[in-house]
């Protein structure tokens, strides 16, 4: 069985990839990227919470917790990447086994508190269960840290390679394979690398504490996958000749096993990973994994007063978001740009979980979307924000809503997102080089995409400064036409900042129920719909 539950967690760990890399454009995929996102047991929980009902689109995720009623915590053990990547670390660095660090297990009634100050934030709006869901965290850390690292080593492997006489051939060959099934873009560069790197480092350094630390004691999906394993079925058995020699307790990835007592099994901690049954003597096996209940069930460790510290916690994390703990400057709020399709901004901070899928596929196709950083807020951070000197929204793309797990970003239809602003351009007369220099420069409206062009130019006659006169070209925008997609932004030929930026002015964001009239009636916007 441990040889079954590694097979499938490793096809769940390529799946996962796998789809992670069909998020590109020309996204022509024969299964949405963002269902792996769906999975996350943490989704209809909060989604409940925040709209009172529950969407068809997060089917796979009820069915997680449907079965997590009969079969116990399996889903940490069998199919969430973040734990089978966990796993595979621990391996490398040799983590040391339960007998070596009982002293955590005094923060288990962690993850509960967590949860519990998690659902106190979201009842009254304020939604940051995003932050620690795992399959947004290893989503957030593949797009940022894992998949960039991998496309610069690769090509610049590939590279070194293909001036080595023996394997040049070779090489070239597969640097072709590598650009077009792997990197089909430019590099991938982003912003707020270095918050989402020391999390990630955080989470991979503890297993040199203890294994699945992240599992064992912070991660909310876990607690609330536990507190639903109370009425599982399927567990694990103990015979009563079974000789007492630890094995299992001390190898047991979530410290599941009392060691006073090796017969029970604490079923909220329990991951079915099978590890105990492996390590029972093979000439002797006690252990069996069979249906029965245990009954009654090891209660966690989630006493008064660490409920009423989670409450209390939850209670002032909600009051210092409230009263502008981190609050971003106006100036900072108008350059918060966000992708066509996208709600309103309160319910768009309830729904985005900071997975950055949008941001993903973005780079593959204009490039503008960027994990926002701390000068927007703690509440905005790592949500999808458009930087246009950095990228600009392709008039022909409207992938980001396409493969938005939770409809923060509405999927709409081509045309449709032609026409819905995320903004308006300005010019900075300072520094545009018509108004600045008195020098014509067309650049900006070369590239506006709009078929009736947003900038256009007036002539007029300049005074130069030794007294000439000559005639220049100076722009300006057509407000009822400009879609504020940044390209002229991101094409000004200024060094440093440019002669022309777009302010979140003029956006059209959309209702939270909101249907297009222009949706394909066969499911091309079934997320939409179900949402």
């Amino acid at each position: 069985m441990v040889r079954l539950r590694r097979t499938i967690q490793i096809l769940f760990l390529l799946f996962f990839f796998w789809l992670f890399l069909r998020a590109r454009y020309p996204y022509q995929v024969p299964v949405p990227s963002d269902l792996f996102l769906r999975f996350s047991p943490l989704a209809p929980l909060f989604y409940f919470i925040d709209n009172l009902t529950l969407p068809a689109f997060l089917w796979p995720a009820l069915i997680i917790l449907i079965l997590t009623l009969f079969l116990g915590r399996f889903f940490c053990g069998w199919m969430c990447p973040l734990g089978t990547a966990l796993d595979i670390f621990s391996r490398f660095i040799h983590a040391p086994d339960n007998s070596q660090n009982q002293k955590w297990e005094k923060l288990r009634p962690v993850k509960f508190g967590i949860l519990l100050a998690l659902v106190v934030m979201s009842i009254f709006s304020l939604n940051l269960w995003g932050y620690l869901d795992p399959l947004a965290l290893f989503t957030r850390f593949t797009t940022i840290i894992f998949y960039p690292l991998f496309t610069l080593l690769g090509e610049r492997s590939l590279d070194w390679l293909s001036v080595v006489p023996v394997v040049g051939s070779w090489a070239d060959y597969a640097y072709d394979i590598f650009k077009e099934q792997i990197m089909p873009e430019m590099q991938s560069r982003h912003t707020a690398v270095l918050s989402i790197f020391l999390l990630l480092l955080f989470i991979f350094a503890m297993e040199k504490v203890t294994r699945r630390f992240w599992c064992r004691y912070l991660c909310p999906a876990g607690a609330l996958l536990g507190l639903l394993s109370l009425t599982r079925i399927f567990g694990r058995s103990v015979s009563s000749s079974c000789p007492v020699c630890y094995q299992c307790v001390n190898q047991c990835k979530m410290n599941a096993i009392p060691r006073e007592d090796i017969h029970r099994t604490r079923v909220t901690e329990c991951i079915q990973s099978f590890s105990c049954a492996s390590t029972c003597p093979p000439k002797s096996p006690s252990i069996r994994y069979r249906f029965r209940w245990q009954w009654p069930p090891l209660a966690p460790d989630f006493s008064r007063r660490h409920f009423l510290r989670s409450l209390g916690g939850g209670l002032v994390t909600l009051g210092l978001f409230r009263i502008g703990l981190s609050s971003p400057t106006k100036t900072e709020t108008d350059r918060l740009i966000r992708p066509p399709g996208a709600v309103q901004e309160d319910e768009f901070l309830d729904r985005c979980i900071r997975c950055l899928e949008c941001v993903r596929i973005c780079e593959s196709n204009g490039g503008c979307l960027q994990p926002a950083e701390f000068q927007f807020g703690l509440e905005n951070l790592w949500t999808p924000v458009a930087i246009m000197r950095q990228g600009y929204c392709e008039y022909e793309c409207n992938l980001c809503g396409a493969v938005c797990p939770t409809n923060a970003i509405l999927p709409l239809p081509l045309e449709e997102k032609k026409h819905t602003p995320m903004g308006i351009a300005y010019f900075d007369k300072n520094l545009c080089i018509p108004y600045a220099r008195h020098e014509d420069c067309i650049v900006c409206e070369e590239h506006c995409p709009v078929p009736d062009k947003a900038i256009r130019f007036e002539l007029k006659e300049m005074i130069l400064p030794d007294g000439n006169r000559r005639t220049v070209k100076l722009p300006y925008v057509v407000r009822e036409l400009c879609i504020g997609c940044g390209i002229c932004e991101t094409k000004c030929p200024l060094p440093g900042a440019p002669g022309i930026f777009v302010t979140r002015e003029n956006e059209k964001r959309l209702p939270p129920d909101y249907i297009s009239p222009h949706s394909h009636p066969e499911g091309e916007n079934e997320k939409q719909q179900a949402g």
